[in-house]
């Protein structure tokens, strides 16, 4: 009898505690109180953005909501991520990201099922997505990766001495300015001399497309005699693949950057052939639509705090040598060797990175599994979607302090709590072209503080607000236009330069 009595306890007991195990995280009611399509209403209209207002608002450690049948985990704190960095084949950022670059740029299932070959929880063998990871950390881990950082300072330097100087009556819109130049730095580094951004279409093209990702990925659900129709961003994108394609196909890429030359034969071994140039239009997309807005929000910190700028320009001349030409002219060389030492610029460009931040990171869960420890653990189930909310990490003050909601340009000159920033990405999805990325914005903004003086038409710098709806960047450009006048420091003849 008390066998029977202890055994009965025993099995009740292990009951209890695989409820325990399987206990999924919260549910949480849609905005819009409408019964199964309200959070999908939700997401119409705020986007991706969406997830981002569950998560600042919740701080939550894992909540869920459902949508078609669907769940989407959401993470608002980062009490949860040691346990999320510890499984990157089970939620796996790399199978989501497949998935997503395929329907953006609108590659054939043989393309696709290439890509993300070998990326579950439980296969083996190597990856195209992984290879190339490796082949471009190789390459930026190398000499050959500082050259090019070397070569991104040059092409800014080569910029700004033919850069046409705004009149200094004119008002400018600062951000559309920060496009054209940065995204000509940019493409430029990547594609060399014969870069197809530079044609005003393809530039143009571009903008659009980034801002109507979600719009391109929607479409592949439907037929594209009608989406054609329907969504000028696919026009858009087929124009860019069109200028890419010519490009590789004349053999321009040899003049490229060594990473474009790299990926090359990979998509070429593993691709269909008319997928090459859309994949090489979607490391585009990767690459510009982030820098971009980061480069915009830099030069709108620093040159709306005077401190901040002094701060600056103070560091950028500590490693700046002038001579007098023969013609009488100030030649200006900074010294790229020691633009870190210029701390407190790389720091503002990672705290716009957190500061600024609207993105959000996104793994599928490949199979089923327990995450967390204590009152939080969560059973996630096989087939979901879990969102980092990365506004929220950000945004906590019990991890970043009581400023987490305001921009403090020297916060990375100290240490900064590792997993709640998400700037640049964490473990497995962290940013291979983290240092490069920063490379070219410090080398733009050092000549740009020391060149120009910027003044809002306003007369006092205004929030510009941002539209974070975006999926394409993890920082989002403004939603006002930042008017400006731009007027230069000294004599026109005067310019600024890298020593190398």
């Amino acid at each position: 009898m008390i066998v029977s009595l202890t055994s009965c306890i025993l099995v009740i007991g292990r009951f209890v505690r695989s409820q325990d195990r399987l206990r999924e995280p919260p549910c949480v009611p849609p905005s819009i109180p409408i019964p199964h399509i309200g959070h999908l209403i939700g997401i119409m209209k705020r986007r991706m953005q969406y997830f981002s207002d569950i998560g600042v608002t919740l701080q939550e450690p894992i909540a869920k909501i459902s949508i078609l049948g669907t769940n989407f985990y959401i993470i608002g704190s980062v009490k949860i991520m040691p346990f999320i960095e510890r499984q990157p084949r089970v939620l796996s950022s790399r199978s989501w990201f497949a998935k997503f670059v395929c329907t953006l740029v609108g590659c054939s299932k043989r393309s696709l099922g290439n890509f993300e070959a070998n990326l579950g929880a439980t296969t083996e063998g190597d990856s195209m997505l992984l290879e190339g990871v490796r082949t471009t950390k190789r390459i930026l881990n190398s000499k050959t990766g500082a050259d090019m950082n070397y070569d991104a300072a040059r092409i800014v330097s080569e910029r700004f001495k033919t850069m046409e100087t705004p009149n200094p009556g004119v008002e400018l819109n600062l951000f559309e300015w920060v496009k054209h130049e940065i995204l000509y730095v940019l493409s430029e580094s990547t594609y060399g001399p014969e870069n197809p951004f530079w044609d005003s279409e393809v530039e143009a093209a571009f903008w659009y497309v980034t801002q109507h990702t979600l719009a391109l990925c929607v479409t592949s659900f439907l037929p594209k005699c009608i989406v054609s129709k329907l969504f000028q961003g696919m026009r858009g994108r087929e124009f860019i693949v069109k200028a890419l394609d010519e490009y590789l196909r004349s053999g321009h890429l040899v003049r490229g950057s060594p990473i474009v030359n790299a990926h090359y034969p990979i998509f070429k071994a593993k691709l269909d052939d008319r997928d090459v140039a859309r994949f090489e239009c979607a490391s585009a997309l990767g690459s510009f639509a982030n820098t971009v807005p980061t480069s915009f929000w830099t030069i709108f910190h620093i040159f709306a705090d005077a401190n901040l700028l002094t701060d600056v320009r103070n560091q950028v001349s500590a490693i700046t040598t002038t001579v007098t030409s023969e013609d009488g002219r100030s030649i200006h060389r900074i010294d790229l060797r020691r633009l870190r030492t210029a701390t407190i610029l790389f720091s503002a460009v990672e705290e716009v990175s957190r500061y600024r931040a609207t993105g959000i990171g996104v793994r599928l869960v490949t199979e089923n599994i327990v995450v967390g420890d204590g009152d939080n653990r969560y059973y996630l189930k096989k087939g979901g979607w879990l969102i980092i909310a990365n506004q929220a990490l950000h945004s906590d003050k019990n991890v970043w302090g009581k400023d987490a909601d305001k921009f403090v340009a020297s916060r990375f000159n100290e240490k900064t709590p590792h997993l709640s920033f998400r700037g640049f990405g964490n473990g497995a999805s962290a940013c291979c072209g983290k240092n490069l990325a920063l490379y070219h914005i410090a080398s733009f903004m050092a000549i740009m503080v020391m060149r120009y003086d910027i003044s809002p038409v306003e007369g006092v710098w205004k929030e510009p607000e941002q539209d974070g709806r975006d999926t394409a960047a993890q920082v989002a450009g403004p939603v006002h236009k930042p008017m400006v006048r731009m007027t230069l420091r000294e004599d026109v003849k005067a310019t600024w330069d890298f020593s190398f």
